[in-house]
């Protein structure tokens, strides 16, 4: 008993530090703004055989020269007073790069705090950077392919999910929903704002619903077809849903089923 209780104190101690040299290391890559050596890194990490686990969520497209991406890393460690069950610590990291400097980064820490009686999650900034000449360059990139100024809240949104007939009860996303009530009114000139939001699979729906307008005999003109073309040939993926799956797919492989 003294051995297992001696091995599970070493074990927590060695994944104690693991994790924080994990962290440690993403932070100080970070600092160097080299998005190529970060990205080695963390492929390093995804193949590393240990309780650190990590997620790229996306590295997508947002204009010709800037991409955005989120990535989650996550680590359940033993509770001192309890070794048989564990605490779960994630992080999130929220990156805008070139193919090779990043321009901002934004490093949290998942805490809770209490709400009507309610423990909710939220993240906390633990690590920051904006370059913001390269910022502004990248705000220019966007609205001289959008014709309109960036939502930079909109940046980072990973729980806006293209698809139809999802989960268990076959129930539409609310962005299903909400686009197909502008179908319905044939709202091309809304249809259009969600075309030039910063979230792509708000963009992608739009596209769908382009689609479906030029199908009952409503034209695009050649600026609105060369944000479409733009948005379908982006590189990355979007979070998408049909009937129990959930998933990330290609955004070329989504678009390509509508030709214009």
């Amino acid at each position: 008993m003294n051995k297992l209780i001696t091995f599970l104190i070493i074990s927590n101690f060695w994944l104690s530090n693991l994790f924080a040299q994990a962290q440690n290391d993403i932070i100080e890559v970070l600092k160097t703004k080299d998005f190529v050596e970060f990205e080695n890194l963390y492929f390093n990490l995804t193949k590393q055989k240990t309780n650190l686990r990590s997620r790229l969520i996306s590295i997508r497209d947002l204009t010709h020269n800037y991409q955005e991406g989120i990535l989650i890393f996550e680590t359940s460690k033993p509770i001192k007073s309890n070794t048989e069950n564990s605490s779960l610590y994630t992080y999130k990291l929220n990156i805008i790069t070139t193919k090779t400097e990043i321009i901002f980064y934004e490093l949290s820490d998942r805490k809770h705090k209490k709400v009507n009686n309610n423990w909710e999650p939220y993240f906390e900034i633990i690590d920051n950077f904006k370059n913001e000449a390269a910022y502004n360059n990248f705000k220019t990139d966007f609205k001289s392919i959008f014709l309109t100024e960036i939502n930079d809240d909109e940046l980072f949104t990973f729980d806006f999910v293209y698809g139809e007939s999802c989960g268990i009860g076959g129930l539409d996303p609310k962005g299903r929903i909400k686009i197909n009530k502008l179908i319905d009114k044939k709202d091309k000139s809304e249809i259009l704002k969600w075309l030039k939001s910063t979230i792509t699979e708000k963009q992608i729906y739009a596209i769908d619903a382009l689609y479906q307008l030029k199908n009952c005999g409503i034209e695009l003109t050649e600026e609105e077809l060369k944000i479409v073309e733009f948005v379908s040939n982006k590189n990355g993926s979007i979070e998408t849903c049909s009937g129990c799956s959930f998933y990330g797919r290609g955004i070329k492989e989504v678009a390509e089923q509508f030709e214009f």
